[in-house]
C-alpha cells in the first residue's frame, strides 16, 4: 500500500475500499490470534508485514541481514533497512504505523516461509530498478510480494492468472502464499520480535529438542 493515488483510480479505490478493510480486519484478527513468535529464524524469501493505518497492511520479502524488498509508491523497488520498513520512508509522509513485523509462516507449525525464488526474484526486482507505475487496486506492494513468492518479473497475463481480477490485497496475497509457498495449506503472520535492527529469537534448549523431535525444526 501507499500514501500516493492517482486521481485516475480514486473512484475505484473508493469502490474496492470496504472490501480490503474487511479482508485486511479478518487478517488482522488472526495475527492478534497468532500471536506467538516464529519457531525460527525467517530465511531470505521470506514475506513480511507492517500495519498502515485505516486497519491496512504493507508487505515486503525479507532479504537476510536486516533489509527487506519492498515496492515504493513511486513504483519502483527498493531495498530498506527492517526500521524504515515498519517507518516508511522518512522523507514522505508515512502512514505505517506498526511496531512489530510479521513473517509468513505456515498456520500450524509457525515455520517461516522463506525461498530462494521469492529471494532471488526479489533480488532481481530490486537490481533491475524496476519501476511499474504504482497503482494503489493492482500493482501495489501485495502484488510484488506475490509476484516474487511466484518467481514472476513481468507484467503480463500470467498476473491476472495469480491474483485474479479486482484488486490486489492482503486477502488474494494470502491464498498466493499459501499456494505458493505451503503447498496449499494455510498460512499465517507470526511477529517477528526485534531488537537494535536485528531478528531475535529466544528458544530455550529444551524448546528446541521438542521441536526437533516433532519435526518442525
Amino acid at each position: 500500500m501507499a500514501t500516493k493515488i492517482d486521481l485516475l483510480d480514486v473512484l475505484g479505490v473508493l469502490k474496492s475500499l470496504p472490501d480490503v478493510l474487511v479482508e485486511s480486519e479478518a487478517s488482522r484478527s488472526r495475527r492478534n490470534a497468532m500471536s506467538q513468535r516464529l519457531i525460527a529464524p525467517p530465511p531470505p524469501g521470506t514475506p513480511l508485514l507492517v500495519s498502515l493505518a485505516l486497519a491496512l497492511e504493507h508487505t515486503g520479502i525479507y532479504l537476510g541481514k536486516n533489509r527487506v524488498a519492498e515496492l515504493r509508491d513511486d513504483g519502483s523497488v527498493a531495498v530498506v533497512s527492517l526500521t524504515d520498513f515498519v517507518n516508511g520512508d522518512p522523507c514522505d509522509v508515512s502512514l505505517r504505523t506498526g511496531t512489530r513485523i510479521f513473517a509468513a509462516c505456515d498456520a500450524k507449525t509457525r515455520r517461516p516461509l522463506g525461498t530462494k525464488r521469492a529471494y532471488a526474484t526479489a533480488l532481481k526486482f530490486a537490481k533491475s530498478g524496476f519501476a511499474s507505475g504504482y497503482d494503489f487496486v493492482r500493482s501495489n506492494c501485495h502484488l510484488f510480494t506475490a509476484s516474487c513468492a511466484a518467481g514472476l518479473l513481468a507484467r503480463d497475463d500470467a498476473f491476472d492468472k495469480l491474483i485474479g481480477s479486482g484488486i490486489t490485497s492482503i486477502g488474494r496475497l494470502e491464498r498466493v502464499l499459501a499456494r505458493e509457498l505451503n503447498d496449499g495449506r494455510r498460512i499465517a503472520w507470526c511477529a517477528v520480535a526485534r531488537s537494535k535492527e536485528k531478528f531475535h529469537y529466544k528458544l530455550t534448549a529444551e524448546k528446541v529438542a521438542r521441536l526437533r523431535l516433532e519435526g518442525k525444526l
